[in-house]
């Protein structure tokens, strides 16, 4: 005896177009009973698993391929060349790597800041802020650097924090 299913999504079949499979009913209960087995092991504890039809497994199979497929050629393009010979591309190939550039900036504009702060504060105040917010040290380990207690470099921190804050806007309001 022999049971069909029903495919959608394979390749070289046009949009529209179903492909019917027969298999032996033997293989279908055999490949639906290993299905519900590993689903049963990989459960969440309490969730309930039910037995799955074929075309329900299916489906699933054939929907994993697709969204894999999907995933590994999203970004392929065709392209015709000169002599109408069709070839395929991958677009992240045509974009320019400007990663440097961009890490140069971030540096200038980091150098920038720090130069800011250091107009604005103190000279240990802005090393604090600086070497804590902008370097990311934390404060026990700038604490411990500097032989200081870490809740009294905590406390000064957010003093400056809010002296910083409170010139900046100065600054802003004046511009």
């Amino acid at each position: 005896m022999m049971e069909k299913v029903i495919l959608k999504y394979d390749q070289g079949i046009k949009k529209e177009e179903v492909v019917h499979l027969e298999i032996p009913i033997e293989e279908f209960e055999e490949m639906l009973e290993n299905d519900y087995q590993y689903r049963l092991a990989n459960a969440v504890d309490g969730e309930m698993i039910e037995r799955r039809t074929a075309q329900e497994f299916f489906d699933d199979m054939n929907r994993n391929e697709l969204n894999s497929w999907r995933k590994n050629n999203r970004r392929l393009i065709s392209v015709k060349t000169e002599d109408e010979e069709s070839s395929e591309m991958d677009m992240m190939d045509l974009i320019v790597d400007d990663s440097q550039a961009r890490q140069y900036q971030k540096q200038e504009d980091c150098e920038a800041l720090c130069q800011e702060i250091r107009q604005l504060l103190k000279p240990k105040q802005a090393e604090m802020i600086i070497t804590i917010d902008i370097d990311g040290m934390g404060v026990k380990d700038y604490a411990t650097q500097k032989n200081l207690n870490p809740k009294r470099v905590s406390e000064q921190l957010n003093y400056t924090r809010g002296v910083l804050r409170k010139k900046l806007l100065e600054r802003k309001i004046e511009q």
